[in-house]
């Protein structure tokens, strides 16, 4: 999000965000992106639509504010001092967020779908902004010299998160700390410098 939005945000009454963004989670985890709609969101929570309005300029804008906040409260993006460690609790971090059920339906409604409402800059500006965050263990591995030159990080990064999210779309299972080790030990040998 721009800066224009981060304002908008902070100037939300937190009651105001809090209902509104409860509403656009179940409607999100139920409906999916591309069903996604705020005047429909309103009608089935009771929401002022022109209170909605006020504060969010359309549902992309909308969308986008609950994912970044969703992955900003449940996700921390883990400083363990080692890259090998950070992998580690980074794929950890990624199971125990998509092993809740709810977050599970959200990461389904995030596939993309031809019919989607929202093109697909929505998905990827979560994307992206979740990259920024998560960039920051490339960033001090390369300080500390684990990291080979040259590594693609957008790579890197979907090796810890596209096998445990591929998991989590396609299966009901839980995703366990063996199997999170097993991928982060992968990506580290991947990119390390041995």
């Amino acid at each position: 999000m721009g800066a224009d939005s981060d304002k908008v945000a902070a100037d939300i009454p937190e009651e105001v965000r809090r209902t509104v963004l409860d509403a656009a989670y179940a409607e999100l985890t139920r409906w999916g992106l591309e069903r996604f709609d705020i005047p429909t969101m309103c009608a089935r929570h009771n929401i002022d639509e022109a209170l909605v309005s006020r504060y969010w300029p359309d549902g992309r804008a909308l969308a986008l504010d609950l994912l970044v906040s969703w992955n900003t409260e449940i996700f921390t993006v883990p400083d363990t001092g080692s890259l090998r460690t950070d992998l580690q609790a980074l794929a950890t971090a990624v199971a125990r967020q998509v092993n809740d059920t709810l977050a599970r339906s959200l990461l389904r409604a995030m596939v993309v779908d031809d019919r989607a409402a929202y093109p697909d800059d929505t998905r990827m500006a979560f994307w992206r902004q979740r990259f920024i965050s998560i960039n920051a263990v490339f960033d001090r591995a390369d300080e500390r010299g684990e990291m080979r030159t040259g590594v693609d990080r957008i790579a890197a990064m979907q090796l810890i998160f596209a096998p445990i999210n591929v998991r989590a779309l396609y299966t009901k299972d839980q995703i366990d700390d063996n199997y999170c080790d097993t991928i982060a030990e992968l990506a580290w040998r991947a990119i390390a410098q041995h």
